[in-house]
């Protein structure tokens, strides 16, 4: 079962880092393809990830309040 990583997306051209303000799932649950995981803050906006694919959260790598570079790792989905 291949793990997928979730990077910290790039919202803006300008865009360096996001802030973690709620993690919308724990380990261990199990999401659907487009299933919101995490609400992300930048300067600009406040938005939902979604899961780029069904499976199950295996590990979330960063905590609530960091602020995360983009293109950092923050999560893994184990796809079935």
């Amino acid at each position: 079962m291949p793990l997928i990583p979730i990077y910290m997306p790039k919202f803006g051209m300008t865009m360096e880092e996001g802030l973690i303000v709620e993690w919308l799932v724990d380990e261990g649950d199990t999401v659907a393809e487009g299933d919101g995981i995490v609400l992300i803050e930048t300067e600009k906006v406040s938005t939902e990830l979604e899961a780029p694919a069904a499976g199950q959260v295996v590990e979330l790598s960063c905590e609530v309040d960091d602020e995360v570079p983009v293109g950092t790792i923050i999560a893994y989905i184990e796809s079935a």
